[in-house]
């Protein structure tokens, strides 16, 4: 009898189990193909959007940041990243032609800094707005060095390799690679004019974006000089991608739940700075790097803190606030490029459920639009754009609340989109480059 009664508890257990096991519906890697195939609306969505960015691009290269208008020109960080893209799916002409058009802008005004904007007037490149970005500078060597890398030796490389070679000693100079013995120098490369979309501002700050993309564009040009048997050069650099390794390890990498993560930003002080404990889409931006340097364990440990502590939920869709202040409060929107990374490094982590979520997410914040937007947010019950909120208001008052967003067509958010997506399709046996869709 007693036998008999334990048997019968066993097999209950045993049958909860299952039952439970049932519920929890894991996505591997051929249900992620699957819905990648046959999501009319995400393939819609993904197909217009490289398409455009295709077409839009000029015969000469001229490539313009805004379908909308909301931004004038060309903006040469956006071409880094579109060179990477171009990478992804093969398009090295398309790659070669945009990166030039920046190049002969530069060369036709003397110029050895990477402007922001870029402009077109009679049929040549002009520089509309002179301003130095360090992460700009940054992402269009790296966008070179990985087009290189990627064709094998061509003449274009050949005819700029001495031109982007100024360029990287520009970048990694003492002008704003502050590193040395004065408390001033961290070993990071300084941005002046960081563009962020904490508060709408610049900032004056050591990023953790502008030293990911200086680290990963140092390394590839250190082939690069290899390749070119310049040893002198490649010896250069490969000291200050150590200083930088080092710089990054000491004063970006900071302690939460009591284990290391990236700080978003170091802020100088006059003295010997601060790390800024406010969190966000920077915290991402090795993900798109994609640089060696950067230790794989600390960026999984940033990623788990971010969903551990600050992943929301509105009507079953999950999203990660675009800023995220020391304070924790954090605002009411989500960034293109943001959700980019966050799949790509979902993607690469074998997470096919966060993966899911996140598509989940691109499907929602553009509700309505057949080309992705720059900026998505959660507006309703006097919340609009850039609310400040805390989680008792997302659980509370903004279960009801519609996405909107701006700017569909934006050229970087749309970049990043379409590297992300080109990048999970591969890995799951599909075409990275999208059918034109009706």
């Amino acid at each position: 009898m007693k036998l008999n009664i334990l048997l019968s508890l066993v097999l209950s257990v045993f049958c909860q189990f299952l039952v439970a096991g049932n519920q929890k519906q894991t996505i591997g890697k051929e249900q992620l193909r699957q819905i990648l195939e046959t999501d009319v609306e995400l393939n819609r969505l993904y197909s217009n959007t490289y398409h455009k960015l295709l077409s839009r691009m000029e015969d000469d290269g001229y490539l313009p940041e805004s379908l909308t208008g909301a931004y004038k020109g060309m903006y040469p960080r956006t071409v880094g990243a579109y060179t990477l893209l171009m990478i992804e799916t093969g398009h090295y002409r398309e790659a070669e032609l945009t990166l030039n058009y920046v190049f002969d802008a530069m060369a036709a005004h003397d110029e050895i800094f990477v402007p922001h904007v870029v402009g077109k007037e009679e049929g040549r490149g002009t520089i509309i707005d002179d301003q130095y970005q360090s992460d700009a500078h940054a992402h269009m060597i790296l966008g070179w060095a990985r087009l290189a890398l990627a064709r094998g030796d061509s003449q274009f490389e050949k005819d700029t390799w001495p031109y982007v070679k100024k360029l990287m000693n520009r970048l990694c100079d003492r002008t704003l690679f502050l590193y040395g013995g004065w408390s001033i120098e961290p070993g990071l490369v300084r941005a002046v004019t960081f563009e962020h979309s904490r508060d709408g501002r610049m900032w004056d700050a050591f990023d953790l974006l502008t030293q990911s993309f200086v680290g990963a564009a140092l390394t590839e040009m250190i082939k690069i000089a290899d390749k070119h048997g310049d040893s002198r050069q490649s010896s250069v650099w490969r000291e200050k991608e150590k200083i930088l390794s080092e710089g990054i390890n000491k004063h970006l990498v900071v302690e939460r739940d009591g284990m290391p993560t990236y700080a978003e930003m170091f802020i100088p002080n006059g003295d010997g700075g601060n790390p800024y404990m406010g969190m966000g889409w920077v915290c991402f931006s090795p993900i798109a790097a994609g640089w060696e340097g950067v230790d794989r364990q600390v960026m999984k440990n940033t990623m788990a803190y971010m969903e551990n502590h600050y992943l929301q939920a509105t009507g079953g869709i999950k999203w990660m606030p675009t800023d995220i202040y020391p304070d924790g409060v954090f605002v009411n929107e989500v960034i293109g490029k943001g959700i980019g990374w966050e799949l790509d490094f979902a993607r690469a982590e074998a997470n096919y459920e966060r993966v899911n979520e996140i598509l989940q997410l691109i499907k929602a914040s553009n509700v309505g639009k057949s080309i992705y937007m720059e900026f998505a947010w959660l507006e309703g019950n006097g919340f609009t754009r850039n609310s400040k909120i805390r989680k008792t208001d997302v659980d509370n008052a903004m279960n009801n609340s519609q996405w909107v967003s701006r700017d569909a067509g934006n050229g970087e958010q749309n970049t990043w989109f379409c590297w992300a997506m080109a990048r999970l399709r591969k890995s799951v046996g599909l075409p990275a480059e999208p059918a034109v869709h009706g």
